[in-house]
């Protein structure tokens, strides 16, 4: 048997051990940092690989564009065709598209869309971003009759627009919104405002609240019934079964058919989702219940956001049974001519 000799030992020898210690814990510790790199690299290059091909995104890009001209008067998702999304390594889908409004014959843009899609409905969300002042300070109608007792509501007439209106000055554009005294199909108020030469860019849908479903933002103020979260009529979209072609309708007074075809078979679409994408993800409340509710009952308008000249806005002040008058974004075009 070797006899360990105490005299070999120094200090000398114990750096040299140590030294040697340490650089073998190093490599050790580069190396399995390496393979984890590496396996993280391989899986990067796999997700975004197979996210490029599949296009989840596609489908999360359009419904976000209908919720949102479903849900805020007069306010689009400008063209989204090439819009490139981010896929981060817990497999949530970023993007981001810029929103516009018409005013007068112009589309002006208000603000941005953030989408974050993760595969847990309930981590995923919609957030808008919109600086401008009146762009935040949504429109809201009121509701015809009481849905319950089915008498007439008290109008209410805001005589401060019409004065605003007439003091522009011409080559003035603005957008507008009110509600109407009888519930009329979307065809029946075109008709309706035709003589004006205005133009009709949304109109609020009655969907059953208070019959069907409670909505979740409403009040009651002086006999008149405000909606807050109401649906609406636009030009709407329309989005092949790959989702990679989305086809957007005209004005809703060139297209009121086509309009509401459109917004029922996205409807439908939508509610082969899960509930927790078309709510909880999309914000789109009691969507079975509107739905329900159009198929039996048909699209019931019951008032109207429209753009034009200043001037032309101001005469509809003559128009019977206009209330709860808004006036929203102004903008002055250079050279205009409508």
């Amino acid at each position: 048997m070797e006899v360990f000799n105490m005299t070999e030992w120094s200090q000398e020898n114990e750096k040299k051990i140590l030294r040697k210690y340490r650089f073998t814990l190093t490599f050790r510790v580069l190396r399995v940092l390496l393979i984890c790199f590496f396996i993280y690299a391989l899986y990067i290059i796999g997700v975004s690989v197979v996210f490029d091909k599949a296009r989840p995104d596609l489908k999360h890009i359009y419904n976000s564009l209908i919720a949102l001209q479903w849900q805020h008067p007069n306010i689009t998702g400008r063209d989204t065709s090439g819009l490139s999304s981010e896929i981060t390594p817990f497999l949530i889908q970023k993007f981001s598209y810029p929103l516009e409004k018409q005013v007068g014959k112009e589309k002006v843009v208000v603000g941005e869309m953030h989408v974050e899609k993760s595969i847990l409905d309930s981590n995923s969300s919609l957030s808008m971003d919109l600086p401008s002042t009146n762009t935040s300070q949504q429109f809201n109608f009121n509701l015809p009759e009481d849905p319950v007792t089915g008498k007439a509501t008290a109008s209410h007439l805001n005589n401060n627009i019409w004065k605003t209106l007439e003091k522009l000055p011409e080559g003035t554009v603005a957008e507008m919104a009110f509600s109407i005294s009888t519930y009329k199909e979307p065809i029946e108020l075109v008709k309706m405002i035709a003589p004006y030469d205005v133009q009709i860019v949304w109109m609020p849908l009655y969907t059953g609240e208070f019959k069907s479903f409670e909505p979740a933002s409403s009040s009651y103020n002086s006999g008149s019934i405000t909606i807050y979260d109401s649906f609406g009529l636009s030009g709407g979209l329309k989005v092949s079964d790959d989702y990679s072609h989305i086809s957007q309708a005209q004005e809703i007074e060139y297209n009121v058919k086509d309009s509401q075809r459109w917004m029922l078979e996205n409807m439908e679409r939508l509610l082969t989702e899960k509930e927790s994408y078309y709510e909880g993800f999309l914000g789109l409340h009691h969507l079975q219940e509107r739905y329900d509710y159009i198929k039996k009952n048909g699209f019931q308008a019951y008032g109207a956001v429209v753009t034009g000249p200043a001037k032309r806005l101001w005469m509809l002040q003559d128009l019977e049974g206009i209330s709860n008058e808004m006036l929203g974004d102004v903008e002055l075009m250079n050279g205009y001519n409508w």
